[in-house]
């Protein structure tokens, strides 16, 4: 798939999107942090959408990669936001944390929750889930039930454990 560009005047005035190759997401920052009208910009979110099952506009653009991942930057001397596609399919993408400090925790977040693999990082601790899981918790083959229940009784004032049973209908 080639670099594609969109305007979006229907949600935001003066956003714009761009999909890119992976490869360049560094390069594409170390510009916006080193340009003079572009230097005063901030990254903004960065996350994933699980393409699994995606439709045919999505597969179109992203290349039947398995995640879309997108970085969301707002550029405060033109008061614009832009945002960066590119496709992830388990090779690593280069961390930006070094150019941008908010890139930290956000791709944190997003390896944790995605199993994204990023090259370069410098913090690689997890936020939110134990060491011990290696699962991914916003990807759609996920498990939705777990092997037990867990609640507190109150009548006997202790926390119970329930083996759970899975019938298909």
């Amino acid at each position: 798939m080639d670099n594609t560009a969109w305007v979006s005047e229907k949600f935001y005035k003066n956003s714009f999107v761009f999909y890119i190759e992976n490869v360049w997401l560094y390069s594409l920052n170390v510009f916006l942090k080193n340009e003079v009208f572009l230097c005063n910009s901030t990254l903004i979110e960065n996350s994933a959408v699980d393409n699994k099952n995606s439709n045919k506009f999505i597969n179109d653009v992203v290349g039947y990669a398995n995640l879309t991942v997108f970085s969301n930057y707002y550029l405060y001397t033109l008061k614009t936001r832009i945002m960066f596609l590119f496709g992830y399919s388990g090779s690593n993408i280069p961390s930006v944390d070094k150019i941008y400090k908010s890139a930290s925790w956000l791709e944190r977040e997003t390896g944790e929750m995605f199993g994204i693999q990023y090259t370069a990082k410098v913090d690689t601790r997890r936020l939110l889930l134990d060491y011990s899981k290696q699962e991914n918790p916003l990807l759609k083959d996920y498990p939705c039930e777990g092997f037990n229940d867990v609640f507190y009784n109150f009548f006997e004032d202790q926390v119970v454990f329930n083996q759970t049973t899975v019938v298909e209908l």
